[in-house]
């Protein structure tokens, strides 16, 4: 088995936060507090929410790194 570093939990959080949610609309339907129709629609919302979160983070990190990039 690989041996897991910091780099890989930081590249795989949105799937793991992914993860998470559905696991958690799974507790719920079968509690039946939501149909099935509704958390295939949250999880999808969600999934696209959060990979846009996702995207502007990097770009902000990016954004800084550029403009304050050590000059040779």
């Amino acid at each position: 088995m690989k041996a897991r570093n910091s780099k890989d939990y930081s590249q795989n959080w949105v799937q793991t936060v992914v993860s998470i949610v559905g696991l958690l609309f799974v507790v719920l339907v079968s509690l039946n507090v939501i149909t099935p129709e509704q958390s295939a629609e949250a999880q999808s919302v969600f999934s696209t929410t959060l990979g846009a979160v996702s995207t502007a983070i990097a770009g902000v990190i990016t954004l800084v790194g550029i403009f304050f990039k050590n000059s040779e």
